[in-house]
């Protein structure tokens, strides 16, 4: 294994749905990063010091993707190294 592939990989995978939350999830044109929004509740008074927005930057960000080419993309490789007696970990959120 080469050093450069040694570092962590994160992919985020945003499945398929009907009922897609278009205002609170965003995504970069690179397909690399992620923009999350929450509205403010205004219930909880006009100080509301709550965080309401994350910023993720990833390798990848898997948006209405099959469950082959998000194996394909994020696993085969790993499952493949695994088989050859190399240690691997990844973490899909």
């Amino acid at each position: 294994m080469e050093a450069a592939e040694k570092r962590v990989r994160t992919f985020a995978r945003v499945k398929p749905t009907a009922d897609f939350a278009q205002d609170m999830i965003k995504f970069g044109p690179d397909n690399k990063s992620i923009d999350i929004y929450i509205k403010k509740d205004a219930r909880k008074g006009i100080v509301n010091n709550r965080q309401t927005d994350w910023s993720f930057r990833l390798d990848g960000v898997l948006h209405n993707t099959s469950q082959e080419l998000a194996y394909e993309t994020v696993a085969e490789k790993l499952v493949s190294d695994a088989l050859l007696g190399y240690n691997g970990d990844f973490f899909l959120f």
